[in-house]
């Protein structure tokens, strides 16, 4: 059989009818349909040589061909040719026509990347597939192909950019006149001091490298980037003509690594972790840091998990030791899977700051509820969340020191629209409209806020 089949590439390599002995049709060619078929089932049987040979019979008819790219991408990865390999798959998606060519091309390229242990290239060919999917047991294929390569990859990265218009990109006060415990002081807020509106964008990339890993465990090496510009409109600039964009811009960056692993009963772990980093604001540099923490997650029922978490941070300040803070913030959070597919989750954290300075030692807590719709309403998947925060500063001093301290408490609700039916290569439009009220027995920190924010989610 395999003997008929290599006869068949060469005779549609050279352009000649081959008879064949094994087929009372001698003397009959090989459509280049037939080739295909034959170079498809080379492949399936392990003969990649073979399949190799058909495939530059067929580029010898076409050319550009993007079927034979395709069979020489697979056939030179098997034949630890990386390099042709890779450049055949290259062409193969160039030379494709159609969508569902693309589509084709594009996995194969993928296959080939993850056969060579590039997952992260495999991702990014899948990426591409993403974008010529044309049914929906196409995504369901990829979203299995996407999870496998990264679970292979050591790699894993999530980046998150939004753009949001806001009526308050400064957390300013919406009052003009101080009043204090309800009692005015007879001072007034300046323009940099007030609610300006504009619009906020915001970059947060985290990556996560697996430095080594077991069936019960797993180290980790991480990595976080976050910046946050404003542009303020022309309302904002005329309210307040010595503020600029730079004064309420900000950036965290951080390094570190952790150590997960099972503990108790099946489903049960535990995360340890720390690291360094820095803070910027208003384009200077602020305070670097340090933090140790732990993370316990628990299986309470196949549908319902606990977790609880507890951190250490020194802040170090780059403008006076005076600054310098200890941060301890515990939480915890339970996450809940309704029979109908919707999801419920609660999360509760309290934070203790503690510095030299008066103003930069108080208590806050805040609790958070999350309710995420499985059905989607129309083209979109709905998300609500509603969260309550209170601050309290034992003493606390402008001028002069306030009576009984600052207390602020704060209520905001958000709801959450994902497009997932209007993606482009996975990636899919995100809408978030988040609005609420901070009130204060010192009125300067009395704040409304209004934002909408644009953004992109991975559908996979």
């Amino acid at each position: 059989m395999k003997r008929a089949f290599l006869a068949a590439a060469f005779a549609l390599w050279a352009g000649v009818a081959v008879p064949q002995t094994a087929d009372p049709d001698a003397g009959a060619t090989f459509t280049l349909d037939q080739a295909r078929a034959v170079a498809r089932h080379a492949l399936a049987v392990g003969d990649f040589e073979l399949a190799r040979q058909i495939a530059m019979g067929l580029l010898k008819a076409d050319a550009e061909d993007p079927y034979a790219y395709g069979v020489l991408a697979a056939a030179h990865s098997r034949l630890n040719d990386p390099r042709l390999a890779r450049a055949a798959a290259r062409l193969s998606y160039r030379y494709a026509e159609t969508s569902a060519q693309k589509f084709g091309a594009a996995r194969t390229a993928a296959s080939v990347a993850a056969q060579q242990k590039r997952p992260t290239m495999s991702q990014a060919w899948l990426r591409i597939a993403a974008a010529h999917t044309e049914t929906p047991q196409q995504d369901k294929l990829l979203a299995r192909e996407y999870a496998q390569a990264r679970a292979a990859n050591p790699l894993r990265f999530n980046i998150n950019v939004s753009v949001a218009p806001s009526d308050n990109v400064n957390s300013g006060t919406d009052n003009v006149l101080e009043v204090i415990n309800g009692v005015p002081t007879f001072g007034f807020f300046q323009g940099s001091s007030r609610a300006l509106s504009g619009t906020v964008g915001v970059f947060d990339a985290r990556l996560r490298y697996r430095l080594r890993a077991d069936e019960s465990s797993r180290s980790t090496a991480t990595g976080r980037l976050y910046t946050r510009r404003v542009d303020l409109s022309s309302e904002a600039q005329t309210l307040a003509p010595n503020v600029t964009n730079s004064d309420f811009a900000s950036t965290y960056a951080e390094l570190g690594v952790e150590h997960r692993f099972a503990l108790g009963a099946v489903g049960n772990a535990m995360t340890l972790g720390g690291a360094l980093g820095a803070s910027w604001s208003g384009g200077e540099r602020t305070y670097d840091f340090a933090k140790l923490y732990a993370l316990r997650d628990v299986r309470l029922t196949p549908n319902t998990r606990l977790s609880l978490n507890g951190a250490a941070e020194r802040r170090l300040s780059t403008v006076s030791s005076t600054r310098d803070a200890d941060v301890l913030t515990l939480g915890a959070h339970l996450g809940h899977k309704l029979a109908r597919g919707d999801s419920l989750s609660i999360g509760l954290t309290v934070q203790n700051v503690t510095g030299d300075i008066v103003n930069a030692d108080y208590q806050t807590a805040s609790l958070r509820a999350r309710y995420t719709f499985a059905k989607q309403v129309g083209p979109v998947q709905v998300t609500t969340g509603l969260t309550y925060g209170y601050t309290d500063y034992d003493s606390y001093v402008l001028v002069r020191p306030v009576d009984g301290g600052r207390q602020d408490t704060s209520l905001y609700g958000d709801v959450s629209l994902f497009f997932a039916d209007y993606d482009f290569a996975g990636f899919a439009p995100t809408v978030q409209l988040r609005t609420g009220r901070r009130s204060s027995n010192v009125n300067r920190f009395e704040i409304s806020e209004t934002t909408i924010s644009l953004g992109i989610q991975s559908k996979f």
